[in-house]
C-alpha cells in the first residue's frame, strides 16, 4: 500500500464516532495584542475635570449666594429664639482606696485601754470604683432625687421643684421645638385630642433603692431630659471626677450641682458604710437589752441587802451569792456589749470615705448657648446645600450619559 493511500485511511479512521481529534484534547488558544492607549480611552472620558468643576461653580454663584443668605437668616433666628442654658462645674476627688490611719490607729494605741482588742480589724467592704461614678448619677433613685429637689429659679421668679419647673413652669422657645411638635409630634397631637387626660400622679419620692420604681410616660421624658444636664466625666491618669449641670437657670444650675455632691458623698458613705452602720445598730439594741437586765438584777441585789443587813443565816447568804452572781454576770454582758458598741463607732467611722471637692461650685455668668456657633454652622450646611443643588440640576438637565437635552 502507498504512502498516500495510508495517509487517507488514518484520516478515514480519525472521523469516525467514538474518537477524539488530537485538537479537541488540546484546544488551542488565541492571543491579541491591544494597543496601550485603546485599554485607557474609557478611563480619560471619566475623569473628573476639577477645572471645568469649579467653573461650573463659579458660574451658578448666583446660586450659592441665595443658599448662604437663607442660612444666615435662618441662623439668626434660630441664635435669637434658641433657649439659653447656663452649666455649673464642680472638681471632685474620690477617695480610691482605704487607710489604716484614723480609727484603726486609735483602737490599737488605746484599745486595751477602753478593753477592746487592739488587733481587731475595722477594714470593711470596697469602695466604689470612680468609673461607676457616671452610672450611679444617671440612676433612677439618683435622678428621682434631683428631680424632687425644692429650687429657687430667679430668673422666672418662682421657687419650685425641678420636676414642677419642667412640668408646668418651663417652656422653651425654639424653632427646632415648633418643627418637632409640628412634624414628628403632630400625630400624637390629634391623637390626644380625642383622648381623656388621666389624673396627674406624683413623682415618686421616700422609697427605696432596691425598691420597684414605676413612673408614667410624661414623668419618664422629663427624666430623661434631666439625665441629659446631668454630666460626670473621669480623669483616668488624676482620678479626678468632674461634675456639671445644666440648667436655664444659673442659680438653680449651682444649686443643683452642691446638691449633686450632697447625693454622690451620701452614696458613697452608704455603700461603703451599710454593713458597719447595720452591725452598730444591732450591737446598740444588744447593748439597751443588756442594760435593763442589768440594773434590773442590781436593783434587786440592792433591795435584798437592804433588808437583810445581819446576813445571819446561811439561806440569806446564799441568796446573796445567788443575787451577786447574776449581778456579776449581767455586768459582764453589758460590759462586753457596750465595748462592741464603741468598736462598731470606730469601724463605721474607719469605713467613712471622703470625697473632697477640689473646685467648688460657681454660679454661672455666661450663657451656654452660642449665636456664633449656630450662625456658621448654618452658612457651612447652606453652603453644601447649595453646592449640591447645583450638581444635581445639571445632572437633570442632561442625559446619565454627560450629553445635553435638545431642549
Amino acid at each position: 500500500m502507498s504512502e498516500e493511500n495510508k495517509n487517507n485511511d488514518q484520516g478515514h479512521n480519525s472521523d469516525q464516532p467514538g474518537k477524539k481529534k488530537k485538537t479537541d484534547e488540546f484546544p488551542i488558544q488565541e492571543y491579541r495584542l491591544v494597543p496601550a492607549h485603546e485599554g485607557y480611552a474609557d478611563y480619560e472620558e471619566d475623569e473628573i475635570d476639577l477645572i471645568e468643576l469649579a467653573k461650573t461653580i463659579w458660574d451658578n454663584r448666583v446660586i450659592i449666594y441665595k443658599f448662604v443668605a437663607i442660612g444666615v437668616v435662618l441662623g439668626l433666628v434660630v441664635a435669637l429664639l434658641s433657649p439659653k442654658e447656663y452649666k455649673s462645674n464642680a472638681t471632685l476627688m474620690p477617695e480610691t482606696q482605704s487607710s489604716n490611719a484614723g480609727a484603726s490607729g486609735l483602737l490599737q494605741q488605746y484599745g486595751g485601754l477602753l478593753g477592746i482588742g487592739g488587733g481587731a480589724s475595722l477594714e470593711g467592704g470596697g469602695i466604689i470604683p470612680p468609673q461607676l461614678y457616671p452610672q450611679m448619677v444617671q440612676s433612677m433613685p439618683f435622678q428621682l432625687e434631683l428631680l424632687n429637689t425644692e429650687v429657687e429659679f430667679p430668673r422666672f421668679e418662682t421657687s419650685a421643684t425641678v420636676y414642677t419647673f419642667f412640668d408646668e413652669v418651663y417652656a422653651p422657645v425654639s424653632v427646632l421645638s415648633y418643627v418637632k411638635q409640628y412634624t414628628i409630634g403632630l400625630p400624637g397631637k390629634l391623637i390626644g385630642l380625642f383622648k381623656e387626660e388621666a389624673a396627674p400622679r406624683p413623682l415618686p419620692k421616700g422609697f427605696e433603692t432596691d425598691s420597684v420604681i414605676s413612673v408614667t410616660k410624661g414623668q419618664m421624658q422629663i427624666i430623661e431630659n434631666m439625665r441629659g444636664r446631668v454630666s460626670v466625666s473621669l480623669d483616668d491618669e488624676s482620678g479626678i471626677i468632674n461634675l456639671s449641670i445644666t440648667m436655664p437657670d444659673p442659680e438653680a444650675a449651682a444649686q443643683l450641682a452642691q446638691k449633686s455632691i450632697g447625693l454622690i458623698r451620701e452614696y458613697v458613705v452608704n455603700y461603703k458604710t451599710q454593713k458597719a452602720e447595720e452591725d452598730l445598730v444591732y450591737a446598740r439594741e444588744q447593748l439597751e437589752g443588756a442594760k435593763e437586765e442589768f440594773e434590773a438584777v442590781q436593783n434587786r441585789l440592792a433591795e435584798f441587802r437592804d433588808s437583810n443587813v445581819n446576813l445571819s443565816s446561811a439561806r440569806a447568804q446564799t441568796q446573796l451569792q445567788r443575787l451577786q452572781s447574776e449581778y456579776d454576770l449581767a455586768f459582764n454582758v453589758y460590759n462586753s456589749l457596750a465595748q462592741q458598741v464603741e468598736q462598731a463607732k470606730l469601724k463605721v467611722q474607719e469605713q467613712t470615705p471622703v470625697v473632697s471637692v477640689l473646685q467648688p461650685v460657681q454660679v454661672p455668668v455666661n450663657d451656654e448657648t452660642s449665636g456664633a456657633m449656630i450662625l456658621i454652622v448654618f452658612v457651612m450646611l447652606s453652603g453644601i446645600a447649595s453646592i449640591g443643588w447645583i450638581f444635581i440640576r445639571q445632572f437633570l438637565e442632561s442625559d446619565p450619559f454627560g450629553r445635553k437635552s435638545e431642549d
